[in-house]
């Protein structure tokens, strides 16, 4: 999979931003450095500042950060080159350390100095796979799961689960060696009740996780409604920015429109789609009204937009019954065209007719659009987690707090074991002590897959292709 002799080179800073970072990680480290940075270091490791030696003409100013094995992110001789420049120089300097002029180094692959410090002992596997979470976390949800992963919770979790199951088994086994001398050194009773709670510590922390796969696509939140309803002023408002036309004029909106919604907890698409004609007269309303409904069938929360200012409401009523979506939120538009008595009379009228609370908010003048941003953050991080959330909840403490994220990896390394924690109950109610045994070494080979390094190459190969170059 990965030659560990090789000295390995990549860019790992984003290709956007000022500084540039220049990683290196290999036996060739010491020799790499005293050639192209100036001048040489003074001590083994530490933070050098100098210059940088991009071709015989050329030199800029950079800092060097030397580490030696296995004092390092990788367990290797490590270096990272920081430089204020723009991508060219840093292309230049990649391509003179891989010309080979000035030491065998070759580009590193996906992921793979992150797989050096699995592979060198420095990280588990669940904290490899934490690394990669991190980088693309969408939300600070899945950000506070990576983060937990990272710290080594999944590993504290599972270190006392294999435990359990290895005492088990040592005393299964050990009354296998003395059955000839009719030792029992635990009775079938003790050995099924330590087996069920070996178990039912595998269910809670299944049932009490979220899956990583359900937080890397951002969810997406669709604003329904009437033609002419102000879902698209409400789409601007949101937004910050103009991204649907505004118009008097009905059916303006006649696709989906969408941008990228930033919240306290999270972030979400947000899209604004054409209104919900009761019924459509012609082929291209068909169309729209469908294109609509699908789009709202798809979405977490639905914000079904109702024009308080009007009197009659008896075709709203008919176009929330072509809304599924698991979620809903209720909000009275053109708040502001009422005045307070006004709207608090007719407020109490649609929630007494819709059976909902509605939620008053004004595009033009900004009224209720801050309490309707926590509405939507409160309602995605509930769908993400399962978990209601107080109304006075702050949110970074809802994401610091949150139920254990697990791969799909770990979810299915989880159920392998559970599965053959029940057969080893049957079995030992059977008397069948041998087989029972060989299945508690199933499990505590199925949950040591999860961080411990007894994992066939495929697996990792396919774990680490995910991750950036560089990283």
């Amino acid at each position: 999979m990965y030659e560990l002799t090789d000295t390995i080179v990549a860019v790992s800073s984003t290709s956007s931003g000022a500084r540039s970072l220049v990683r290196i990680s290999g036996p060739e480290v010491p020799n790499t450095v005293r050639q192209i940075f100036e001048p040489h270091p003074a001590a083994a490791a530490g933070l050098f500042s100098g210059t940088i030696a991009i071709d015989t003409e050329l030199k800029i100013n950079a800092l060097l950060y030397l580490f030696l094995a296995p004092r390092s992110y990788t367990g290797e001789h490590l270096a990272e080159i920081h430089l204020h420049t723009n991508p060219s120089v840093t292309e230049a300097l990649i391509d003179k350390l891989l010309s080979g002029t000035v030491a065998p180094l070759r580009a590193a692959g996906p992921g793979e100095f992150t797989a050096r410090a699995y592979l060198n002992g420095k990280i588990d596997l669940a904290q490899a796979e934490a690394v990669n979470e991190i980088i693309t976390s969408s939300n600070k949800l899945q950000l506070a799961a990576a983060e937990k992963l990272l710290a080594g919770r999944l590993a504290q979790t599972t270190s006392k689960i294999r435990s359990d199951i290895m005492d088990s088994l040592s005393l299964l086994e050990a009354g296998l060696d003395f059955s000839q001398h009719d030792i029992e050194f635990i009775s079938r009773q003790q050995a099924v009740q330590r087996l069920e709670q070996i178990q039912n510590s595998l269910d809670k922390l299944l049932a009490s996780s979220i899956s990583y796969e359900s937080m890397v696509d951002l969810p997406a939140v669709g604003i329904a409604g009437l033609p002419n309803a102000g879902k698209s002023s409400l789409l601007n408002r949101l937004l910050g920015r103009q991204r649907s036309i505004v118009s008097a004029q009905l059916k303006t909106t006649r696709d989906v429109l969408t941008g990228v919604l930033t919240l306290a907890g999270c972030r979400c698409v947000l899209f604004d789609c054409a209104g919900l004609i009761i019924a459509p007269d012609n082929i291209l309303d068909k169309l729209a009204r469908q294109a609509a409904t699908e789009a709202l069938k798809n979405a977490c929360i639905a914000i079904f937009c109702v024009d308080i200012s009007k009197s009659d409401f008896a075709c709203d009523i008919a176009a929330l019954k072509l809304i599924e979506s698991k979620t809903l939120i209720a909000v009275a538009a053109k708040s502001d065209l009422l005045s307070e008595d006004k709207l608090s009379e007719r407020l109490a009228g649609l929630n007494e007719l819709f059976g909902t609370d509605f939620l008053p908010v004004s595009s033009k003048t900004g009224l209720g659009i801050k309490t309707l941003r926590k509405k939507i953050d409160k309602k995605l991080i509930e769908e993400t987690t399962g978990q209601p959330i107080s109304a006075d909840s702050e949110f970074s403490q809802v994401a610091e707090t949150a139920v254990s994220a697990l791969t799909s990896r770990h979810k299915q390394a989880v159920a392998e074991a559970i599965e053959n924690i029940k057969e080893a109950v049957i079995e030992v109610n059977a008397d069948n002590d041998e087989v029972a045994a060989m299945m508690l070494r199933a499990a505590y080979h199925a949950i040591s897959n999860i961080e411990q390094q007894n994992i066939d190459e495929q697996i990792l190969e396919n774990i680490f292709s995910r991750f950036c170059i560089g990283k």
